[in-house]
């Protein structure tokens, strides 16, 4: 094992390569529900299967423009006519455009109130990402950048108490505690109108607006004019007296964010969030709204990046959002969650449609040896678990999960802890086995486990053998597999070393039944442990029928070793049918 060529964490890879972006986008998904969207902004990707067109447009400091299209229709951002573009030159972002037909495109924000001369656009590469195995950007705000984006003439926005519903997918990593780095439903009139006037997601950890949340941040929440809400009361200020955490306002510890806003007419809110790259959306809030709040005043402008006032204290990194007319149900919002994470923040790798899994060459058999090579077909996250996507070589296999060569013998090493090898496998009947693995390591307390169906079998420390190229064998017994077809993993719990093979052998030692003493009949109670440690059955006797009782209990055990415990004697023995 060598040192990794690269870092990438396991956050990189979704947790069971889940199918990629499928010519479905979150519009489709909200249109089905009767919410259509009335802005789809993303610089990453179509938000709609069917688009084809640009998602935004670039200007170059020589005043020419660019529009930046995807590179199939309902696909990814063909990123690569930005950098041509932009090669030797700097670039702003001029226009993201809106893919719903309602063109609600966002320009630089006009003069409002905070922002007397107007906004700025933003640099365009300041936030390079990889998404599903493409180079892409998104908006880059700094606080007091005086840039912003803002279109106070749009179609088909929420307006007065109108239902709508929102979500912006950000950096988790990129935010500050300042108003107000925001995406939604603002003020035409670019001043502050009041309470109820404006409608948009915060991601930020923001105190002094709203008052703290659990942990420390960042949150999401609602900017509803004149306050941040995490709950139902907020104001300037208002966080200095009110510390109390809100309850059900969690951190999002994630690299990729999603934040979600929905606005019913019947005098509440709620607010969700989570990762952009795995799992559901949580219910952050869910109930009324701040007195004075209800009905709302909406004005339907759509702000990214400022205040509904133009307030330019905000930082944060936008890379899509959307904005609904009627608030669409919660299962929708699982269904646009899914859709986000399928879409592959963060991947340096091309999420495919996994591959079938199923053997490498023909199914291997137990008892026999294993060349860890050999791993089943599949694909990362199916016949292995790589989270370095790095290949660092083209050793034997084209889908290498982590391969190296030691002289004649290909082996695994390139692996972090929980990485893993599957592979697909016909037990024959057995008794107790022994483990023999082929092993190396110039590091100390190394080892990994063999699972059989998903279940820990035996964990194999792996010792120093004082160089990454020299060999050496270990061994551990184990009890019998229960014979058929099964799935057997390597699974690595602390790395690093080198691994060529594993063999399952019947087990050389076996304890044979113990001859249990007869000189008394006082009767107690016995335990039955397996090898792991687990109790898998318990009987009372006494030692003149000992030997008597164990041979009926032990028929309805599989074969193996078992240790045997009273509060005086254990007994370690292999129990053969």
């Amino acid at each position: 094992m060598k040192n990794k060529i690269s870092s990438m964490i396991a956050s990189l890879l979704m947790p069971a390569m889940i199918t990629a972006f499928a010519n479905e986008g979150p519009c489709d998904i909200y249109a089905r529900a009767n919410t259509p969207c009335v802005a789809a902004h993303s610089l990453t990707r179509a938000l709609f299967g069917n688009y084809n067109g640009n998602l935004y447009q670039v200007r170059r400091a020589d005043g020419a423009t660019k529009d930046i299209p995807v590179e199939t229709m309902g696909g990814y951002v063909k990123s690569s006519v930005q950098d041509d573009f932009c090669a030797g030159s700097t670039c702003t972002i001029s226009i993201i455009y809106d893919q719903s037909s309602y063109k609600n495109d966002l320009k630089k924000s006009p003069p409002v109130f905070w922002l007397k001369e107007g906004g700025k656009e933003a640099i365009a590469d300041r936030a390079p990402i990889y998404i599903n195995g493409r180079k892409a950007y998104g908006f880059y705000r700094d606080a007091w950048s005086s840039t912003g984006y803002r279109n106070n003439e749009t179609k088909g926005v929420a307006t007065g108490d109108e239902e709508e519903s929102m979500y912006m997918v950000v950096d988790g990593r990129h935010y500050n505690d300042m108003c107000c780095f925001n995406y939604g439903n603002a003020e035409t009139t670019g001043n502050d109108d009041g309470p109820g006037t404006m409608e948009c997601i915060y991601f930020g950890d923001d105190k002094d607006w709203g008052g703290p949340g659990q942990g420390t941040g960042p949150w999401v929440a609602a900017d509803l004019e004149d306050g941040v809400f995490k709950g139902n009361d907020a104001g300037y200020m208002w966080g200095r007296t009110h510390t109390t955490p809100w309850p059900d306002a969690q951190t999002i510890d994630a690299d990729y964010a999603t934040a979600m806003l929905k606005g019913p007419n019947d005098g509440t809110f709620k607010l969700k969030g989570g990762s952009a790259q795995e799992g559901k959306l949580t219910t952050m809030w869910d109930g009324p709204r701040k007195q004075g709040y209800s009905p709302r005043k909406l004005q339907g402008a759509i702000v990214l990046g400022n205040g509904g006032d133009g307030s330019d204290g905000g930082a944060g990194t936008f890379f899509e959002g959307c904005m609904t007319i009627g608030n669409p149900p919660d299962s929708i919002d699982d269904k646009v969650q899914a859709n986000i994470v399928a879409a592959g923040y963060g991947s340096k790798i091309e999420l495919k449609k996994p591959d079938p899994i199923e053997p490498f060459k023909d199914t291997l058999v137990i008892p026999g040896k294993i060349e860890v090579e050999n791993y089943d077909k599949g694909g990362n996250g199916q016949g292995f678990l790589d989270t370095d996507v790095e290949n660092e070589n083209a050793l034997y296999r084209d889908d290498n999960a982590g391969l190296d060569s030691a002289g004649d013998a290909i082996i695994y090493g390139w692996g972090y802890a929980n990485d893993w090898l599957r592979y697909t496998v016909k037990v024959s009947k057995n008794d107790s086995l022994d483990i023999i693995a082929r092993v190396s390591s110039p590091s100390d307390s190394t080892f990994f486990s063999i699972l059989v169906d998903d279940q820990d079998i035996a964990k194999i420390m792996v010792p120093n053998t004082g160089d990454w190229k020299k060999f050496e064998t270990v061994t551990t017994t184990v009890p019998s597999i229960t014979a058929g077809d099964h799935v057997l993993k390597i699974r690595i719990d602390k790395p690093y070393f080198n691994l060529d093979w594993i063999e399952f052998a019947p087990a050389k030692e076996k304890t044979s039944l113990p001859k249990f003493s007869q000189r008394t009949n006082s009767s107690q109670a016995y335990s039955v442990y397996d090898v792991l440690g687990n109790q898998v059955t318990s009987f009372q006797t006494s030692n003149r029928t000992m030997q008597k009782i164990w041979d009926k209990v032990r028929i309805n055990l599989p074969s193996g070793i078992y240790v045997i415990k009273s509060s005086h004697k254990t007994v370690r023995i292999s129990n053969t049918k």
